[in-house]
């Protein structure tokens, strides 16, 4: 895919997402004005992936892995699950690592279903939508659904 395409928009990270009550998470299903940036990330990943399948949302975790002790290192892990209407199930995990620490490493990953069709080494990480993009053209080339 083109360069140009992988990041959309300001818009795509400006939205707030909502999750129905029956999705398991451990995060808040709605947003508030003190919410981390990263709970909304999260939502997005799973109500865009649900969008795009289409599909029902089914459980959502955040995650931040153990941090070093300097506390240089931030790290986030989500896992987003979703059913299709044909009952197939999709697990979408999304990590995203910096440092404080130079040279300021940075490194993002989505999985799909154990695949990793895309990962990458800067700062321009992808935003929901385009996560969901990511895990839909996965699951119709590289898996054949």
């Amino acid at each position: 895919m083109p360069e140009d395409r992988l990041w959309l928009s300001p818009y795509d990270w400006s939205r707030s997402y909502l999750l129905p009550e029956s999705v398991a998470c451990n995060i808040p299903h709605r947003s508030s004005l003190l919410d981390y940036g990263a709970w909304n990330v999260a939502r997005g990943v799973l109500v865009e992936l649900c969008r795009v399948l289409p599909a029902t949302p089914v459980s959502l975790l955040y995650d931040e892995p153990v941090q070093r002790r300097n506390r240089m290192r931030v790290a986030i892990r989500i896992t987003a699950h979703a059913r299709r209407a044909d009952g197939q199930d999709v697990r979408v995990i999304y990590r995203s690592e910096r440092t404080d620490a130079e040279p300021w490493p940075e490194f993002w990953s989505v999985a799909v279903n154990g695949v990793i069709p895309a990962a990458g080494r800067d700062g321009r990480r992808p935003s929901p939508p385009w996560i969901a993009h990511i895990a839909v053209h996965t699951l119709r080339v590289e898996l054949g659904r």
